[in-house]
């Protein structure tokens, strides 16, 4: 079948799936709690409610739920969850339908499938440039349904489980396992990226009606700004242009150019776990703050905001541990403004929804520090690089220099969410903007998430503190600037200013350049992606060849392609044995360095046309290696003599052939 097709198929089949593991569980929790009004709001908003819902406590139920009975268990206790809501939703679909709301379901949909499916030309197959992160998010998954939680190390074959962030992929891994052999580790995060986008759109509506700032707003104009604002990115194509300019090239990720502050599509399509993360945190504040507005007590409301919380809570630990530090930090800074204020029942309900969420991720946490070799030192104080000042200058007073611009840099980052953000505080004012907890806490999460963002950074292969942290800023940007634009309009009618406008323009252009660039980055040429879909010719016979080794080996096999490329891709992205050692970002998932190293050092050499297959064998067996995978691409596939045409395959085509170990003396 082509592969296209296929992926297409996977990902349509896959947002199907999340209609009863994530949509009507989450109706089913809104009902059961009655948080955020759930019961009393319109069909709609109550579907995209229980979006936010289902993304927002799922992953923490459904860790627990697998580490206890495993996968299949926990996808039926949510298809069970689900159905007790079944006759309510339909009763809420049973109108008319939606058809603006469906093209743009379908639309978003779509664009999350150009994102992240391969283009299958039938003698060719083209992969897109989001492959960098969906060979890690396809592995975990397909290792959390073959194994169980903690799931097994995908990228480096050890007795240790992985120690990472895995709440997200427990929903992939019931989408997988219930999607059979139509659905895999890659359809099915594409089908919970395109969920994860409707559960923004429930946060914001939540959000907006929470801070109580819009009551005199039209409807469908606060709709029209969220959809006017959610495409547009920051000013990052004006840096795209100067690095053109200083290198000659273009490069095809445009927040490469500086420290990451990512658009909302394209963290929805490379990093969705962050975002869940993000609405779950936002989710766990939001309820106690619903509660914290009512004069009256009413225990079983708190109740049940307290639990939410908790969970939520939970599940932002587990979704990203560098949005939870965020979470952390805010809900400190309201807590010690509630003691402040000697508001006692919601300093209490803040700190019993914070034990509560730290009880419940302590599996989680726990697995974490067990299983990674690096739990030391990997978060340090550094003032944000900015990309333009690292250009010109890398001097004494570097430091310094960074503080000073460190303004600009967040407002090149935010583009019009910046403009946005003034205009707002322009013409609200501040006894307005915090009259209810909600408008409070848009304040205190954007400064915890712009503090961790702009003086500290994770030292594990990539800044991912920074690049993620300030997710929870943007979410108060976002929201403010929807707020000015629909305060400043009139009727049904945004007004932009010319400024304004001017920024939108750009955010625009430079969210539409990076989707570009997730399937035009081989005409750009440029050196740092090399790497990528070198040979489209053995790429997809690498992706025919891992299909087969899934149906034709045995699963727990390790099955081992070179790992001497820079990064390696399709073994994660296509395959369902384990794999000795990837590449060289193996220890993504906590295994020590040093381990890493000895066993590329090790392997390297099988591919070498020096070894000998008496040579070959020793170093497979040594590794743990049951059969190889070489490609025409290999340094030993063109020498005539060498082992790999002096071995029987169990599987050849003309460039891609498996070797069992075994048969190597053949």
């Amino acid at each position: 079948m082509n592969g296209t097709l296929s992926d297409a198929c996977g990902v349509l089949l896959a947002a199907l799936l999340g209609v009863p593991l994530v949509l009507l569980p989450g109706y089913a929790l809104g009902t059961i709690t009655g948080v955020l009004e759930f019961r009393t709001l319109p069909p709609g908003r109550r579907a995209l409610c229980a979006a936010l819902l289902g993304i927002g406590l799922l992953p923490a139920l459904d860790a627990l739920m697998i580490q206890a009975a495993g996968v299949p268990v926990a996808a039926l206790a949510n298809a069970m969850l689900g159905l007790a809501a079944l006759r309510p939703a339909l009763r809420d679909w049973r109108g008319p339908l939606d058809r603006p709301a469906l093209a743009l379901g379908a639309l978003w949909l779509g664009i999350v499938s150009y994102a992240l499916i391969d283009l299958d030309t039938g003698t060719a197959l083209y992969q897109p440039l989001t492959i960098i992160d969906l060979v890690k998010h396809a592995a975990l998954t397909r290792a959390i349904v073959a194994h169980g939680l903690p799931p097994v190390d995908p990228f480096f074959a050890r007795p240790e489980r992985a120690g990472y962030y895995y709440d997200f992929y427990t929903l992939t891994a019931l989408v997988d396992w219930a999607g059979g052999r139509l659905v895999d580790g890659r359809t099915a995060f594409a089908g919970l990226a395109a969920w994860t986008g409707f559960a923004l759109l429930g946060l914001l509506d939540r959000l907006l009606a929470a801070t109580g700032l819009a009551r005199d707003v039209s409807p469908r104009l606060l709709r029209r700004a969220v959809l006017l604002l959610l495409p547009a990115g920051g000013l990052d194509i004006l840096l795209v242009l100067l690095d053109r300019a200083a290198s000659g090239f273009w490069i095809p990720i445009p927040e490469w150019l500086n420290e990451q502050v990512v658009n909302w599509p394209t963290s929805l399509v490379w990093v969705p776990h962050h975002v869940a993360a993000t609405l779950a945190g936002w989710l766990g504040l939001l309820v106690l703050a619903e509660r914290a507005d009512q004069a009256q007590a009413d225990r079983r409301a708190e109740t049940a905001a307290i639990a939410t919380a908790g969970i939520a809570f939970a599940a932002c630990a587990g979704l990203s541990v560098w949005v939870c530090l965020g979470t952390v930090a805010a809900a400190a800074i309201w807590l010690a403004l509630l003691g402040f204020e000697r508001r006692w029942r919601g300093v209490a309900g803040l700190a019993a929804a914070g034990l509560l969420g730290a009880v419940l991720a302590a599996p989680y946490l726990g697995s974490v520090l067990a299983n990674r070799a690096d739990t030391g030192g990997t978060i340090r104080f550094a003032i944000r690089r900015f990309g333009p000042l690292e250009q010109i200058y890398g001097g004494p007073g570097l430091d310094l220099l960074r503080l000073i611009l460190l303004p600009m840099n967040y407002y090149v980052a935010l583009g019009v969410f910046a403009g946005g953000a003034l205009l707002f505080w322009q013409v609200v004012p501040r006894r307005e903007a915090h009259a209810r907890e909600a408008g409070r806490l848009l304040t205190i999460c954007a400064a915890a998430g712009l503090l961790l963002g702009g003086f500290f950074r994770s030292a594990i292969l990539y800044n991912d503190l920074g690049a993620r942290v300030v997710l929870l800023a943007q979410v108060s940007a976002l929201v403010w600037t929807v707020l000015a634009l629909a305060r400043t309009g009139s009727g049904t009618r945004l007004r932009l200013s010319g400024s304004l406008g001017a920024l939108l323009l750009l955010g625009y252009a430079s969210t539409l350049y990076g989707f570009v660039g997730m399937r035009a980055y081989p005409a750009a040429d440029h050196p740092q992606f090399a790497i990528l879909n070198r040979h489209p010719d053995i790429d997809r016979s690498l992706r025919a060849a891992y299909a087969w080794a899934g149906t034709h080996l045995p699963r727990d096999l390790v099955l081992q392609a070179s790992p001497l490329p820079r990064r390696v891709f399709d073994f994660g992205l296509y395959g369902m044995q384990p794999v000795a050692v990837a590449d060289r970002e193996a220890r993504l998932f906590g295994a020590a360095p040093e381990a890493v190293a000895a066993r590329l050092a090790l392997v390297a050499p099988i591919f070498d046309a020096t070894l000998s297959a008496a040579d070959v064998r020793r170093a497979a067996v040594a590794a743990g290696i049951g059969a190889l995978v070489v490609t025409a691409a290999d340094a030993a596939w063109g020498e005539p003599e060498s082992w790999i045409w002096r071995t029987r395959p169990a599987y050849a085509d003309p460039r891609v052939r498996i070797l069992r170990v075994e048969d190597l003396d053949d």
